[in-house]
C-alpha cells in the first residue's frame, strides 16, 4: 500500500470513530439531559434516546422557573412535541402534600413556578410554557431543577422487607397503615411467592398509588448466590411478568423496576456488576444510618448501595423506641435530607403504639416529599445527569440558542421507511446525510435553507442513486450554524 493510499485508509477509518463517537456519545460521558431555551418564552427539555427506552423516567420532576415581579394568576402549559396542542397543567395548592402528579405550583411571593412533569411514551422531549391570565406569553425564564420534587425541604421514603407467600397477610395489612397515612411504601418482594393470591394481594396495592414494587431476589439466598443472574435480574423480570405497573413505571411496552434490596444486607462485586446489568438505579441495603443521596458510579451506571436511616420494629436492626425514631427523624429534617425508614412486617407489632406514634409523627406534611424508594433515584438520575451549559439566556436581547434539537427517528427498527424530526431554534441552512457503518455517504437526505419551528424528513431506505439499501445499522447526522448531531437507526428487512 502506497503512502497516499495508506493516508486515506486513515483518514477514512478516523472518520469511522469520529462518527461513532457521535453516535454513541451518551454512552461515553455526554448529557443524558439537555434543557435550553428555544425562544423566549419556550423551554425545551429533551433525554438521551436510549436512556429514555432503557429507563422510562416518567415519574415527575421539578423544573423552576422566575416569574415576573407582581404576577398573579398565571397559568403553565406543556406538549411532547412542536405539533402537538398545549395542555394547561393542573395548578397545585400548597395544602396539598401528595406527591408524583403533573401539575405546576406558583409562589408568587418568591416569584417562581415550580412546573412537575415527567416524559411521555412517544416523544424525548418535554416543551413549557407560561402564560397571564390574558393569553400572553411572560418572561419565565428557566432557572434550574428542584432538589426535590415540587421544592420539598426533606424526603421520606419507606420500604418493607420480605412480602412473600409467607408474611403475606402482615404485609397486605402493613400497606394498608402505611397508606392510611399517606405514605409512600416500597415493597421488597421475594418473587417466588409460591401463591397466585399473593401476585392479586400485591396488585391491589399497587393500584391503590401508594405503593412501589421493587426487588428482594427469587428465593432471598444468603452470598454467593447458586443463581446470580436468576436472583438479581430474574426477579425483576417476575415483577414485570405478574404485576400491571403504574403508568410512571411505564414507558410503551417497557415497564421499570428501578430498585433492588439486598437480602440479609449482604452484597459483592459480582451482586453489584450484575445489579447494573439489570438496569436498577440502586441497592438498598441493611445498614443504617444514611441520610442523602448515594454517589453515582459512572462505571456501572448505577447508584452506590445507600442504606436506611432508621428500622422500625423489635427485631435485627429495629427499635421500638418512638423518641429515638421521631428525633431521627427530626434531624433529617432539620438538615434537609432523605428519612429512609423502613420495617420488616412479619414482626411489626401492630397492636402497640410505637408504630402508630412514629407514623403519625412523619406523616401528612405539606413540606415533605413522600415517594417510593426507587422513584427517589429516578428523580435524582435526571438531577445528577443535567448539565448546566445547556441553560441559556432568556434575556429579549441577547442570544437566542443555536442549537438543533433532534429527535430519535420513528419507528426506529424500520422497514422501510422512517421519519427524521427536529426542531430549529432560527433559520439556518440545514443538511441531513445518511451515512452507513463504514462512513460512507448513502444519501445527501437534506441540503436547503429552511425557517425555524419543527420539521420532518422521510427517508425510504434508498441511496443518492434512487436504490434499495441493504438492512443494518445506519447514522443520520444533521448540521446547521456548524453545530452537529448524529443518532443511529436500523434498518429490517
Amino acid at each position: 500500500m502506497g503512502g497516499g493510499a495508506r493516508f486515506e485508509y486513515v483518514l477514512k477509518y478516523l472518520f469511522i470513530i469520529i462518527v461513532l463517537c457521535q453516535v454513541f456519545g451518551s454512552e461515553i460521558g455526554s448529557p443524558v439531559l439537555s434543557i435550553y431555551n428555544e425562544n423566549r418564552n419556550e423551554t425545551i427539555i429533551t433525554i438521551d434516546n436510549q436512556t429514555h427506552i432503557d429507563y422510562g423516567l416518567a415519574y415527575p420532576v421539578t423544573y423552576e422557573f422566575t416569574i415576573p415581579a407582581e404576577s398573579s394568576d398565571l397559568q403553565s402549559y406543556r406538549r411532547f412535541q412542536a405539533t402537538q396542542n398545549w395542555a394547561q397543567m393542573v395548578e397545585k395548592t400548597t395544602e396539598d402534600f401528595f406527591n408524583g402528579i403533573e401539575v405546576v405550583r406558583f409562589n408568587y411571593d418568591a416569584d417562581v413556578a415550580y412546573v412537575s412533569v415527567g416524559f411521555s411514551e412517544f416523544s424525548d422531549s418535554i416543551f413549557i410554557k407560561l402564560m397571564d391570565n390574558d393569553g400572553n406569553n411572560i418572561d419565565g425564564a428557566y432557572s434550574g431543577m428542584s432538589r426535590y420534587y415540587d421544592n420539598r425541604d426533606a424526603v421520606v421514603t419507606a420500604t418493607a422487607d420480605d412480602w412473600a407467600g409467607w408474611v403475606n397477610d402482615k404485609f397486605v395489612q402493613t400497606c394498608r397503615n402505611f397508606r392510611s397515612y399517606n405514605l409512600w411504601l416500597s415493597c421488597a418482594i421475594v418473587t417466588d411467592v409460591g401463591d397466585l393470591n399473593t401476585w392479586i394481594d400485591i396488585q391491589t396495592q399497587l393500584d391503590s398509588g401508594y405503593v412501589e414494587a421493587i426487588s428482594h431476589s427469587r428465593t432471598h439466598p444468603y452470598t454467593p448466590y447458586d443463581d446470580l443472574e436468576g436472583e438479581v435480574s430474574g426477579s425483576k423480570q417476575d415483577l414485570i411478568d405478574n404485576l400491571d405497573l403504574p403508568a410512571h413505571n411505564s414507558f410503551g411496552n417497557y415497564e421499570y423496576i428501578y430498585a433492588w434490596v439486598a437480602p440479609y444486607g449482604e452484597y459483592n462485586d459480582a451482586i453489584d456488576s450484575m445489579v447494573s446489568v439489570s438496569k436498577y438505579f440502586v441497592t438498598r441495603m441493611y445498614y443504617g444510618n444514611d441520610h442523602e443521596f448515594s454517589n453515582w458510579d459512572p462505571e456501572l451506571y448505577k447508584y452506590d448501595p445507600i442504606g436506611v436511616s432508621q428500622e422500625v420494629g423489635p427485631l435485627w436492626l429495629g427499635t421500638t423506641d418512638t423518641a429515638d425514631l421521631n428525633n431521627t427523624f427530626d434531624e433529617v429534617l432539620l438538615n434537609g435530607g432523605v428519612y429512609h425508614v423502613m420495617c420488616h412486617p412479619n414482626v411489626i407489632e401492630w397492636d402497640q403504639d410505637y408504630p402508630w406514634v412514629h407514623l403519625e409523627h412523619i406523616s401528612n406534611r405539606n413540606n415533605i416529599w413522600y415517594t417510593g424508594f426507587g422513584h427517589l433515584y429516578a428523580y435524582h438520575f435526571l438531577q445528577s445527569t443535567y448539565p448546566e451549559l445547556y441553560l441559556q439566556s432568556t434575556d429579549p436581547n441577547g442570544p437566542i440558542n443555536q442549537q438543533i434539537l433532534i429527535h430519535q427517528n420513528y419507528p426506529n427498527p424500520f422497514n422501510p421507511v422512517t421519519t427524521l424530526c427536529y426542531d430549529l431554534p432560527e433559520d439556518a441552512h440545514v443538511q441531513i446525510i445518511i451515512y452507513d457503518m463504514m462512513g460512507r455517504i448513502v444519501n445527501n437526505l437534506v441540503s436547503s435553507q429552511q425557517t425555524a419551528g419543527y420539521k420532518s424528513v422521510l427517508w425510504n431506505a434508498t441511496n443518492n442513486a434512487g436504490q434499495p439499501v441493504s438492512a443494518g445499522l445506519y447514522l443520520y447526522t444533521i448540521e446547521a450554524w456548524g453545530f452537529r448531531e448524529s443518532k443511529k437507526m436500523v434498518l429490517l428487512k
